[in-house]
């Protein structure tokens, strides 16, 4: 093992599902800048009120958003 493999760290991928891109672009086309704020705010109220299966489905959001407002990563496709 070399030593620049050693000190990568590779993540599991993470999909998510065309109705939580659906989700976030309604949230882009109404709150703007603040669609991400607003997701992280309701993921969080979910969160502390026990809604696991809500929170998932927000942290979903939350990640659709970050994927839709993001530059190519370096060797990636552009469509």
């Amino acid at each position: 093992m070399s030593d620049d493999s050693a000190s990568t760290v590779r993540l599991p991928r993470y999909e998510v599902g065309i109705d939580s891109y659906r989700a976030a672009k309604m949230l882009v086309d109404k709150h703007g800048e603040g669609a991400k704020a607003f997701a992280g705010r309701r993921l969080q109220e979910l969160m502390e009120a026990g809604d696991e299966a809500g929170a998932a489905a927000w942290a979903d959001i939350l990640f659709a958003i970050g994927e839709m407002r993001r530059g190519p990563r370096p060797g990636e496709a552009r469509n």
